[in-house]
């Protein structure tokens, strides 16, 4: 009997690391990362990205719809190295990532770029008033930016 439980909680980690997440189910848009031979300059190396909407699971075996293509693809699961859900696109979450990076960036580049000595053009008495006036710019432009060109959003279920 204690030889069948010692089998049992050996059997029981891989037996789980077989399926895929509960988050993965039929019409999910996922992407996939799956091992590739040969080395690739774009993107990470030696990995294919492909993403796609999920036509099921069945056990193992992740069958996924790609855009532009006639049929789907039996993806098993010892083959994935990643797998993110979408989480959708949302234009507010967009906004504000831009906002917060086009801060920091117009904040760095203004206080680089001022010199109070300057007599021609916009010049501010210290970096620090220089820094506020391109964390403003770059806020307001990076929110534009992000409410207009909103992206894909993505949550990692497999590591």
């Amino acid at each position: 009997m204690k030889q069948i439980l010692i089998v049992g909680l050996f059997l029981i980690p891989s037996i789980t690391r077989a399926q895929f997440p509960t988050e993965v189910r039929p019409g999910t848009r996922v992407e996939v990362w799956l091992p590739e031979t040969t080395r690739q300059e774009n993107g990470p190396e030696r990995r294919l990205i492909l993403r796609g909407n999920v036509e099921s699971v069945q056990g193992s075996v992740l069958r996924l719809a790609v855009p532009s293509t006639m049929g789907s693809l039996a993806i098993p699961r010892a083959a994935v190295r990643r797998m993110y859900v979408s989480k959708g696109v949302s234009r507010g979450a967009s906004m504000v990532e831009r906002a917060i990076g086009g801060a920091i960036g117009g904040a760095i580049t203004f206080a680089l770029l001022n010199d109070p000595r300057r007599k021609g053009g916009p010049h501010y008495h210290t970096d620090w008033r220089a820094a506020g006036v391109g964390a403003t710019w770059g806020g307001g432009i990076g929110a534009i930016v992000g409410l207009a060109f909103p992206y894909e959003r993505w949550h990692r279920v497999i590591r």
